[in-house]
């Protein structure tokens, strides 16, 4: 059975200088990656990268999640077999694809569960960055039968939105935004703004991949299916008073005047994220997560807003704990929309959070969630800490945004383009990176940008264009960076 081996020198360098602690840290989720691999000697099984080793459970959106950390590795630990299990596990019959699989049994571990369907965006992100197109075609009828699936079996007739079976469905375990506990796994009484943003975000990206294919009539199709969802979104899970998106109650609901559930949660992040917040009500919403008395807390993002009544300072798991996956939802989704200096800032200040708790000699290690409002882990519902070692989904900070938003570096193999966005102003950089089947580095060594003296090093095995973008200048510059080492002014 093939071993996986953690082997530095193989892995990009990220340059930050000043921020040691982050590069530590960065190297750290790696060793932790490595050591967290499940080891599966079954018939048509890969072996898997998972969040708790021994435990015997395949995660569905963890997994997801994962694969924006390995992205990273230059191909020697990929979570994408997780993904490949999940499509051979999925049940072919209606596409029904289960929050949690038992590795022994195969068998799906909570029933008939969904969870958040990110597996499209999470194989365009993979594409991105690798420039390897010839997954799509093979995983496209599971990424549609997903889709299929839940537009038939998580919609409600009256209002054709969508609902978890219970908030475990969604991942956010005991987030109060469900009337009751629905023992019957029937969607309780509510309609989930995260699952209508997640399936919005599954149309937008298999859209992409329609497109990539040549697949016009799917990629309109798809297209539509995104702005019908999104307007489904801003028609009933909007409120112009409190100017945000929360779930509401639709069981029996027939017409009349929506009545929503009012905690301010995470979940709406993903609105930034899959198309249906722009304009005023984008705006609102990055209001809302940057204000200190709701969402910016010391450790951003609570996953609860602080003015609720339920809100745990201490973290309470989805009572307000800080969690990478909903982090990566934000940050994600103010990039897209235009708020770089913002979700570079929430990034760092999430990051820096992180490694004053791998200092602190009563925690170390990098860990499931955070507290809000104090540098240590977050506590469960139980009062008890959450689990440590978390990688898994605990590198989303120290290494995808400290790449794509602290340094300030975005991949997209479908141009052939890095842009690099000069927010850091110190040498700053990536070296040893594969990005389009390409050994690059690019370094920025001197930023100066009044002088037009901001010197950049390149490396490379193959030609690739290369965008700069700074705060003072209109628009990037573009350099088409030949093979070999070259030194760029700007």
């Amino acid at each position: 059975m093939e071993r996986y081996v953690y082997e530095k020198e193989k892995l990009p360098r990220p340059v930050l200088d000043g921020h040691k602690d982050f590069i530590e840290l960065y190297y750290k989720a790696w060793e932790l990656a490595f050591k967290n691999i499940e080891y599966i000697d079954k018939p048509g099984w890969k072996n898997i990268l998972t969040c708790m080793p021994g435990v015997g459970i395949m995660w569905q959106w963890d997994s997801c999640i994962m694969t924006f950390i390995t992205n990273y590795s230059n191909g020697t630990l990929s979570a994408l077999n997780n993904l490949d299990n999940l499509y051979m596990l999925r049940r072919k019959s209606d596409g029904f694809m289960a929050m949690a699989y038992n590795l022994e049994d195969a068998e799906p571990t909570y029933g008939e569960r969904i969870n958040p369907p990110l597996m499209a965006w999470a194989e365009w992100e993979h594409y991105l960055i690798s420039g390897d197109a010839s997954r799509f075609e093979r995983v496209l009828p599971a990424l549609e039968g997903i889709y299929s699936f839940i537009e038939k079996n998580r919609r409600r007739e009256s209002c054709e939105l969508y609902w978890f079976e219970d908030t475990g469905s969604s991942g956010m375990d005991n987030s109060p935004v469900s009337g009751y506990h629905s023992p019957d796994l029937d969607g309780s009484d509510t309609c989930f703004i995260d699952l209508a943003c997640q399936q919005a975000l599954s149309a937008k990206y298999i859209a992409l991949i329609c497109k990539r294919l040549g697949y016009d009539d799917k990629n309109e199709f798809y297209e539509s299916e995104n702005k019908r969802i999104c307007e489904l979104i801003n028609r009933f899970h909007w409120s112009d008073r409190a100017r945000w998106y929360f779930n509401f109650f639709a069981r029996g609901w027939k017409g009349e005047k929506v009545k929503f559930i009012n905690s301010k949660t995470a979940a709406s992040f993903w609105a930034l994220l899959c198309g249906a917040a722009k304009g005023e009500r984008a705006e609102a919403v990055v209001e809302h997560m940057f204000n200190e008395n709701e969402f910016y807390t010391k450790v951003p993002f609570a996953t609860l807003s602080t003015d609720d009544p339920n809100y745990d300072p201490t973290g309470g798991y989805w009572l307000g704990g800080v969690w990478p996956p909903t982090n990566l939802a934000a940050v994600k989704g103010l990039s897209s929309l235009g708020y770089r200096e913002q979700a570079r800032e929430a990034s760092i200040k999430f990051l820096d959070a992180m490694c004053k708790v791998d200092k602190d000699i009563a925690y170390g290690g990098i860990w499931e969630c955070y507290s809000p409002e104090a540098y240590r882990p977050a506590t469960t519902e139980y009062k008890t800490l959450c689990r440590s070692e978390f990688v898994g989904w605990g590198g989303i900070a120290p290494i995808t945004l400290l790449i794509e938003n602290i340094i300030g570096l975005n991949f997209n193999a479908d141009e052939n383009t890095v842009i690099f966005n000069l927010d850091a102003r110190e040498r700053c950089g990536i070296e040893n990176m594969i990005f389009n089947s390409n050994r690059i580095s690019v370094i920025c060594e001197e930023y100066h940008p009044f002088k037009g003296e901001t010197v950049i090093k390149t490396e490379a095995e193959k030609p690739f264009k290369l965008i700069v973008n700074t705060k003072y200048l209109w628009s990037g510059v573009t350099v088409d960076v030949q093979a070999g080492k070259h030194e760029f002014k700007i």
